[in-house]
């Protein structure tokens, strides 16, 4: 098996453990989306694609580790993901898709590392318990609403490399202070 094909494991609510094979290159759109039982997942490092909102409203899944062969972390691949509290983005990727993590409500905090060029549109909206988030150093684009209503937000801190900062990309983030 190279590939998980689109909508493959969809709203298998009772799914808890899936082992995915170091064959595997591509996890399809949606091939887990709505599996509100699992908790944890590990993708091989022979998963290069992720497609659009694999893993989107996997409520339960609380820890994800992104391997270094992946490049970009899609649209809505963890959108709703509310259980998700930490997740490791590694050094090789470089964007950060549209509602990427929209919704994921229980993430507290997260390092984005130097990769990273671009954070898509409402990215991160509504991680209402987010608090800190370091923003790389090369960060050129940051999408529109991208940590709007991040109501725990303490501390951004937005590189001199940024050259396009979309609207509303800190809206109503009550406890941040001088951006």
């Amino acid at each position: 098996v190279t590939s998980i094909g689109d909508y493959t494991f969809y709203n298998c609510d009772s799914l808890k453990s899936v082992t995915i094979g170091n064959g595997v290159t591509t996890i399809g759109d949606a091939a887990f989306r709505d599996c509100t039982s699992r908790t944890s997942i590990t993708i091989p490092d022979s998963v290069t694609t992720i497609g659009y909102a694999a893993f989107a409203y996997c409520t339960s899944l609380a820890d994800v580790a992104i391997p270094d062969s992946v490049t970009t972390i899609g649209a809505g691949v963890f959108r709703g993901c509310s259980g998700l509290t930490r997740i490791t983005i590694p050094d090789s990727v470089t964007t950060i898709g549209s509602d990427a993590f929209e919704g994921c409500s229980g993430l507290t905090s997260i390092t984005i590392p130097d990769s990273v060029t671009t954070i898509g549109n409402y990215a991160f909206y509504e991680c209402e318990k987010l608090t800190t988030v370091d923003l790389p150093s090369g960060l050129l684009s940051l999408g529109e609403g991208a940590f709007k209503s991040c109501l725990a937000l303490e501390h951004i801190e937005l590189p001199q490399s940024l050259t396009q900062l979309g609207d509303m990309a800190l809206a109503n983030c009550p406890l941040l202070g001088e951006v």
